[in-house]
């Protein structure tokens, strides 16, 4: 049976009603791969050929940058829940550090991008079964998918940390058998299959849209990256704190090893100007090469990626918003928790409601649905990003004596670059045109954040002025 350890909490913590507990239910071992399974997914299995299109054999490039600020990111978060390792994560360090406002910001617009990342999984799980069922529409394969992600979380997170670690090394071996069977080919195992390795740089070179399809392709490249949330909030999990800067170093090493020596494999074996959006690039290169068995058996571990990294965002958006509800900024049902399953369905319930809307949205809307849903997402992800550093920053000039992750290498230069990057990256997003719906969604969004923002503010004020004048 698993004890629960306490961690002192502060004075200021107390008042704004931020319970810090450390759990220590989870391995450092489970942690990796929870960090690893809740990235790994539909984003990168489906939505690597966006950034190979707009960025050739250039997107080598893109993926290890796309690792480097993500470091920097996770290093942040790293350093801050080491020392404060409290429920909530990123959303209650952005209240203590930046105010209640931002914490709010923060809070919600991780929030709506778990639902989005949620959504967004579900359209492509959707898509990758209908290569075995074409005659049934995709609106009713992504929704039953939400719908079974969301009653396997209603029984309980119990054993959420093995099951993410089952799913993770599915998927790792996956990768890794892609890498070795490429090998295989290459090395003239196969060789009526493959005669020789396809140049990267025949016809139009290495950087065949220049150096600007390095920038249009980092937008899906981050949404690689995003689920890093998963690994923020489930920290707190952890039964050796003090191992939580170890698992982020192995987490973000690990997975920019696999993405870029995965996308460099693909690379090799089928054309970049051949790389079709509509199916994953890999179930896609191992059909080219007449294996469509290993593609078949491919595309279902992509399925399970998909469910894994659902799994993950339901896991941390009930947590984020459980923590909202806790201080006011969410109604007070997101902090219900049933009895026996220790289920937050009050949380879950509302996710719920959230994934119907963006579903519903996405195929209603004329827009590409699974575009729609990532550029969405990923303009959301670089906000938590920057607020991330931006805490990071504040906590470290208050706590100069403090440990700082590896990660943070260079802080606070490194620091304030990644931010520059991050904001660059942001508006030279907005110069192609699919993706400015999805920022136009964003800001409809955050509009209409900061409104109730202000009504939550009034009512709580209502509410608490009788209490303090008695």
């Amino acid at each position: 049976m698993n004890q629960t350890k306490s961690v002192r909490t502060t004075p200021r913590q107390k008042a704004m009603g931020m319970p810090v507990q450390a759990k220590g239910t989870m391995s450092l071992s489970e942690l990796i791969l929870v960090g690893v399974g809740g990235i790994i997914g539909a984003g990168f299995f489906l939505g690597c050929g966006l950034p190979i299109a707009a960025a050739g054999p250039s997107v080598l490039i893109s993926f290890v940058l796309g690792g480097l600020i993500t470091a920097q990111v996770i290093g942040a978060l790293s350093s801050v829940a080491l020392d404060h390792p409290v429920e909530g994560a990123f959303k209650v360090y952005s209240d203590m550090y930046l105010g209640r406002y931002l914490g709010y910001m923060q809070g919600w617009t991780y929030y709506l991008t778990s639902i989005l990342t949620i959504s967004s999984e579900a359209v492509a799980s959707a898509i990758f079964v209908h290569v075995w069922l074409p005659n049934v529409p995709l609106w009713v394969l992504s929704s039953s998918f939400a719908a079974l992600i969301l009653l396997i979380n209603a029984f309980g997170v119990a054993n959420f940390g093995r099951i993410e670690s089952v799913m993770s090394v599915i998927k790792i071996a996956a990768l890794v058998g892609f890498l070795v069977f490429v090998a295989l080919m290459i090395f003239g195992v196969r060789p009526h299959t493959l005669a020789a390795p396809i140049s990267m740089t025949a016809g139009s070179g290495f950087f065949p849209h220049g150096v600007t399809g390095i920038f249009q392709s980092m937008l899906i490249v981050i949404f690689s990256f995003a689920g890093i949330g998963v690994f923020a909030t489930a920290a707190v999990e952890l039964k050796q704190p003090k191992l939580l800067d170890k698992g982020a170093v192995l987490t973000i090493v690990t997975l920019t090893l696999l993405y870029v020596l995965s996308i460099g494999a693909l690379l090799l074996i089928l054309p970049w100007t051949r790389v079709s959006t509509n199916i994953s690039p890999f179930v896609q290169a191992l059909q080219n090469v007449h294996m469509r068995v290993l593609a078949d058996i491919l595309n279902a571990v992509i399925l399970v990626a998909s469910f894994s990294v659902m799994a993950g965002a339901v896991f941390s958006a009930n947590q984020i918003l459980a923590s909202l509800g806790r201080t006011g900024e969410a109604p007070k049902l997101s902090m219900r928790t049933s009895k026996h399953r220790h289920t937050q369905y009050g949380a879950l319930l509302f996710t719920t409601l959230g994934i119907a809307i963006f579903l519903t949205l996405s195929y209603v809307l004329p827009s590409n649905v699974y575009n729609f849903l990532v550029s969405a997402s990923s303009f959301l992800t670089f906000f938590n990003y920057f607020m991330m550093l931006a805490t990071f920053l504040s906590w470290r000039r208050k706590n100069r004596a403090k440990q700082v992750s590896k990660l943070a290498f260079g802080q606070p230069v490194s620091t304030f670059l990644t931010m520059a990057a991050v904001l660059f990256l942001a508006i030279y997003a907005l110069t192609e045109r699919e993706q400015r719906f999805g920022f136009y969604a964003c800001v409809a969004m955050a509009a209409l954040l900061s409104i109730a923002y202000i009504f939550t503010r009034k009512y709580k004020q209502d509410v608490d002025r009788p209490s303090s004048s008695g």
